[in-house]
Parts: C-alpha cells; structure tokens; sequence
C-alpha cells in the first residue's frame, strides 16, 4: 500500500468564489503514481469548503445565490461579537456566515482511482469553496492505494 500528500496553494480573490480545482488534484493523482485507491480532498479552513459538481456558469451563479439566501452575510450571527467572545485575533474578520456555510458543505470529499485516474462523472469537477475570500489558501491531498 503506498500513501501520497501534496498540498496545493490556491489565491482566492473575492469574499465568496469557487473555484475549480480538478486539474490540480488530477496532476496530484498522476504524481502519486497510484493506480487503484482513493484520493481524500480536503481544506484545513474553517472558512471554505470542498464539493464535487458540475463546472457550468450558470449552475455556479444558482449555487452561489442559494448559499446567500441559506446563510445571509448581512444578519448578526454571535461569532462577530468581538466583545463578547474571549480569545479574539487582532485580524480576525466578521465571518460567522462563512463559518456556517462551511459547516453545511463540509470540508472534503473522496474520489475513486482507477487505472491511476480519478473516477469523476462525465459532469463532475471538483471544487474548493471561498466562503472568507481574498486570501491565501491551500487544499491537501491525501492518496492512498496501490
């Protein structure tokens, strides 16, 4: 059994984008030289997100306006209370909504290898999810198989 990690550094530049990241995770597989296993996707970010769907601009704007209407920014969530809440970073941003829409879209996602290729749907990319944004970011990629 051979295991392989890579960590892959993205620039998010808006408050909330998605962006696709199937090519970068595909190059990792290939790296990995796994030929049947798993690739585990996954953010260390509390505030952004991993999901597997479809790359169409149209569905991206419907998802994107689903989440603002699930989780508004402009409403007060108790973890923007600075002056209430203990242990504050001096930096630290308004970002409950975010917080809350990573925990509904969680925080990675499996894909199949086979024949040292990721198993996707003939539809199916994958996606890391800037709740939080612009910032600088990072998946890890874990593959394990043999």
């Amino acid at each position: 059994m051979k295991t392989f990690f890579k960590k892959i550094s993205l620039e998010s530049k808006k408050q909330f984008e998605i962006l696709d990241v199937t090519e970068q995770v595909r190059h990792a597989v290939s790296e990995s030289m796994v030929k049947s296993g798993i690739a585990v996707v996954y953010s260390p970010h509390t505030t952004a997100a991993i999901r597997l769907n479809h790359n169409e601009p149209l569905l991206i704007q419907d998802l994107m306006k689903t989440m603002y209407r699930l989780v508004p920014i402009d409403i007060s969530y108790s973890h923007d209370l600075f002056e209430v809440r203990q242990q504050v970073a001096p930096n630290e941003r308004s970002n409950g909504h975010a917080h809350i829409k990573t925990f509904l879209m969680g925080s990675s996602q499996e894909v199949i290898i086979e024949q040292g290729n990721m198993l996707l749907g003939g539809k199916q990319s994958l996606f890391f999810l800037e709740f939080d944004g612009g910032r600088n970011r990072e998946i890890w990629v874990k593959i394990i198989g043999e």
